[in-house]
């Protein structure tokens, strides 16, 4: 069963004015517009976040490694989160 909800935002006039542009420009709709930025804003909640070796030095001297503090940051992250 699909389930749909109707909702009203207030939006500031500058930003109407640029939907109304960018939808009559790329002709699509305000709906289909407004459920792909929220698609695409959640998704990116799920990305993991990649901290890069910036190391100096000796290698092996370090005491924490890039791969533990990954582990700690995505730790706290609900990936499974399903609203």
């Amino acid at each position: 069963m699909l389930l749909c909800m109707r909702t009203t935002v207030d939006l500031p006039d500058t930003l109407i004015k640029r939907i109304k542009f960018h939808t009559a420009n790329k002709k699509v709709t305000f709906r289909s517009l407004v459920i792909t930025a929220l698609e695409k804003e959640l998704s990116a909640e799920k990305k993991s976040f990649r901290l890069r070796d910036a190391s100096v030095g000796n290698a092996g001297e370090s005491i924490i490694s890039d791969q533990t503090i990954n582990q700690h940051l995505n730790a706290g992250r609900d990936f499974d989160f399903q609203a």
